[in-house]
Order: C-alpha cells, then sequence, then structure tokens
C-alpha cells in the first residue's frame, strides 16, 4: 500500500469516529516519516485551513458532502456537514481556553512576599545604647568589642572566657587633662568576672584603694600619671571604670568619684 492510500485510510477511520484526532496525527506522522525515509520533510503547515486540492471525479463521489482530507490535514467544505462543524467547534473552544488562560495569568499579580523581620539586638548592643554620657569630649561612642578585646586594653587577662558572652561594652571620652572609660563585660551564664579582673589589677601593679559598698577600688601611678579605676558586679555584668591624670592633679579622686557614681545610678551593684 502506498502512503498516499495509507493517509487516505486514516482520513476515513477519523471521519467514521474509529479513532480520535490525536491518534490520527499519531498514524499519520509514522507513515510520512515512513515515506520519507532518510530524505528531508517538508513541514506541513499546522493551519486547520489549507488551499484546496482538486479530487478526481471518482473520489469525490465516494468522499460525497463529507469533509475533505489531504496527508491527514482536513479541509472544511462549506456544507452543514456535521463533522466539519464539530471539528469547527473543537478548534473555537480551544481559542476560548487559550485566550482565558492568557487573561487570568496576566491579569493575576504575584503575592507580595513578607519581609524578614528586623534582627534582634543582643544584650550588650541594648546596654550600649543606655550607658550614661561620659563629659568632657567623646573619644569612642559606647559599642560592642569582642570579649577577646579586653587583654589588649589591659582590662583583664586571656583566661577570662568568650562563650556564652555577648561581648564587652566600651565607651571613652577626654575631659581636660583626664581621660575617662567605661566597660561593662557581659558574663552571660557564668560566674562574676569581678575577681578575675581585681586579680589580674593586682598581678600588674594596681593596689587597693578606699571604695563605697558593693564597689573595689584599684589605684596606680607611673610616669608622671595617675590611675583609678573601680570594679563592681551589676547583675549579669561586671563593670570598669578607669580614669587616668597627671600626678598633680589634686581633686582627680573627687572627679573619678563623681564619675562613678553616675556610673552606678545607670548600673547599680547588685
Amino acid at each position: 500500500m502506498q502512503w498516499q492510500d495509507t493517509l487516505r485510510d486514516l482520513d476515513d477511520r477519523l471521519s467514521s469516529g474509529e479513532i480520535d484526532a490525536a491518534e490520527h496525527r499519531r498514524l499519520r506522522d509514522e507513515a510520512l516519516a515512513e515515506a520519507s525515509g532518510t530524505t528531508r520533510r517538508v513541514p506541513i503547515p499546522s493551519s486547520a485551513f489549507l488551499p484546496r486540492r482538486e479530487l478526481s471525479p471518482a473520489r469525490a463521489l465516494e468522499l460525497g458532502e463529507r469533509g475533505r482530507f489531504v496527508d491527514g490535514e482536513s479541509l472544511f467544505v462549506e456544507s452543514e456537514g456535521r463533522r466539519g462543524k464539530v471539528a469547527l467547534g473543537v478548534v473555537a473552544a480551544a481559542a476560548v481556553v487559550g485566550v482565558a488562560v492568557w487573561w487570568f495569568s496576566g491579569s493575576t499579580e504575584p503575592a507580595p512576599v513578607a519581609a524578614p523581620p528586623p534582627p534582634t539586638a543582643n544584650r550588650a548592643d541594648e546596654l550600649a545604647r543606655g550607658l550614661p554620657k561620659l563629659p568632657g569630649t567623646v573619644r569612642s561612642q559606647p559599642s560592642v568589642l569582642p570579649v577577646s578585646v579586653g587583654p589588649q586594653l589591659g582590662l583583664y587577662g586571656p583566661e577570662v572566657p568568650n562563650a556564652g558572652s555577648s561581648g564587652l561594652v566600651n565607651a571613652a571620652s577626654t575631659d581636660g587633662p583626664r581621660s575617662l572609660t567605661v566597660n561593662v563585660l557581659d558574663n552571660g551564664g557564668g560566674p562574676d568576672r569581678a575577681k578575675d579582673i581585681l586579680a589580674y589589677a593586682a598581678a600588674t601593679g594596681w593596689a587597693n584603694d578606699t571604695a563605697p559598698e558593693g564597689v573595689q577600688i584599684v589605684r596606680t601611678g607611673q610616669g608622671g600619671t595617675q590611675h583609678y579605676r573601680a570594679v563592681y558586679r551589676s547583675g549579669t555584668w561586671t563593670v570598669l571604670v578607669t580614669a587616668t591624670s597627671k600626678d598633680d592633679d589634686v581633686s582627680f579622686r573627687a572627679y573619678f568619684d563623681s564619675v562613678l557614681a553616675r556610673t552606678l545610678l545607670a548600673l547599680p551593684a547588685r
């Protein structure tokens, strides 16, 4: 059987309802592929309406009033043939579905994406914002440093651990010949570090001095300067207030005590 006869037979089977349009297209493509072999295939127009091809009188009589087919593509006559109307209805329905899909997909706006929650400030950040302003000219605004920076500042030894701590708060200023520094260490879930800090001060030449209740003060002097440092516990924090001035500053201790008193108001000893 020639491939043309195969295509005509498929057209007849489609017209009689023996196979549907999808099966008809698949079998038609197989027949065309087998007929073409290794030769280049000429693309078949996908439109349902193709130029009308003249048939022999015998073939025209055989087809009668039903739809004509050429190489598997339906040619619809303008008569009231039932199958031509069905095929046109399928094409119209597909067009309506396509327009509906385009309309709804184009008009639907994507759901808004919720913004991520703002990062939560840690304990040291919150405390830094609440520190009282130091007198004089600010050298360092209250900020949070890693706990490991403390030994570099001469506050404590490297044995003070980082685990569980949110950081070391640091603020500094200069007031004439005097310099001031307030440091607050977050102890986290660990013990109070005041003892470690005082032991480190004693090992590096600081001596004990008189202090208010709940606070310990150490002092030292070298190279024409004098230093005072107050160390105490405030909840889960260890507070250090350090001041430096010249040896001949006779009112220096009173000045240091006033700065310590303001710090105790913000961070009471307890």
